[in-house]
């Protein structure tokens, strides 16, 4: 399914199941009375249905809760998208994956999800904006549920045990250190998270080259955060001479492979001493970030991979318009790191309001190219 077809279902569905079941959950929790202390016991389950790379913002929070509960079972329920980030963490007991490939196999796959987690002790449910979860987190009768809330809470209010709010124009990371920082956790250190991951990934080697990677792609939850082939061919005409000697590795999935063919045939006949290579699509997640963690820098946009690279400390230079980087850099002591961003007034605009206002025409990435810059959209629906 379609991403949009996903918000719909949340919407409608979610709403309508929490005008149902709220005053079922408010009279049960008056009656029951559950012991609500946040001690976590035997197991705890995390939502997370997309962004592998808001999780990967979560990783030194969720490093933090594995090092202080080490025979904690701790369970992850995602959509199949995530589930190779998740795995790249190496932080989870169990991942649960939701097949959204279709709306029967989105229910089936969801029901038979619920049943595996029923009774769960505890839900830490990270999706900001999703009903559904918050549906799905009251089902599931943990003892304690613990969620989000932004301007308003009334409608998560007693569907959740405990709610933390969650400011959208601040650091994502905080607040994912504050919901984990109620069970007593403090964030693992960058050394401790790179050191982790570095642990359980293969050795591909790297050559003598200087080694450049480039993310190019993102899911499809913000195509206009991308940047074409030719502004592509602006970034490495600005920032490399004809003569250089270097390897650049283009990282992604099947679908970021024909963007990256289009910027080394433009490329190619001006950086004879460079070596390009595609691996979009034809490298494991685990076996890219080998690759990338020997890298010399790492080129991208706002993706999963920049998350990673930044964790490496590999040196960065990062492209941004319709996000923030304030609201998704956490802090890297030492981190060499160039961040390309020119703020309009409709940006940011991911995760603000549900139809970009530019329809995709994305002058915000735009402006950082062009010479005469451009007014931002406002776009009348």
């Amino acid at each position: 399914m379609q991403i949009r077809t996903i918000r719909i279902i949340d919407y409608y569905l979610g709403n309508l199941l929490i005008a149902v079941l709220k005053p079922f959950v408010i009279l049960l929790g008056d009656l029951l009375r559950r012991d609500h202390s946040l001690e976590p016991r035997e197991n705890i389950t995390i939502i997370k249905m997309l962004g592998g790379g808001s999780l990967v913002i979560a990783f030194p929070s969720l490093l933090g809760l594995r090092k202080k509960y080490p025979g904690l079972s701790i369970n992850l329920v995602t959509m199949k998208s995530v589930v190779p980030f998740a795995r790249s963490l190496n932080v989870f007991d169990n991942i649960t994956a939701i097949d959204d490939s279709g709306v029967f196999r989105f229910l089936l796959s969801s029901l038979r999800t619920y049943i595996r987690v029923f009774r769960t002790d505890t839900i830490v449910d990270l999706e900001v904006y999703s009903r559904l979860s918050t549906v799905f987190s009251a089902l599931a009768c943990a003892r304690n549920r613990i969620g989000f809330y932004l301007e308003e809470a009334f409608w998560r209010r007693r569907l959740h045990t405990h709610l933390i709010y969650f400011n959208r124009f601040s650091g994502s990371h905080y607040f994912y250190d504050k919901i984990f920082g109620l069970f007593g956790i403090s964030p693992a250190s960058t050394a401790d998270c790179r050191e982790h991951l570095l642990n359980h990934l293969p050795d591909t080697g790297k050559k003598g080259k200087y080694r450049i990677c480039i993310g190019h792609g993102c899911s499809g939850l913000s195509l206009e955060r991308m940047l074409d082939a030719g502004q592509w061919e602006k970034v490495f005409l600005s920032r490399i001479d004809g003569t250089s000697e270097a390897e650049v590795v283009f990282l992604g999935t099947e679908r970021d492979s024909a963007l990256a063919s289009e910027i080394t045939r433009r490329l190619s006949p001006v950086f004879r001493g460079i070596e390009f290579i595609n691996r979009c699509g034809k490298t494991s997640l685990d076996k890219s970030l080998s690759i990338l963690s020997s890298a010399d820098e790492f080129w991208g946009i706002d993706s999963a991979l920049l998350h990673y690279a930044r964790m490496f400390r590999i040196k960065c230079v990062s492209f941004w318009g319709p996000t923030d980087p304030a609201t998704l850099l956490r802090e890297v002591p030492g981190l060499q790191e160039e961040i390309n961003y020119r703020r309009i007034p409709c940006s940011p605009c991911i995760h603000v309001t549900e139809t970009p206002p530019c329809m995709g025409d994305n002058v915000c990435i735009q402006n950082l190219f062009n010479d005469k810059k451009r007014d931002w959209i406002g776009l009348v629906i």
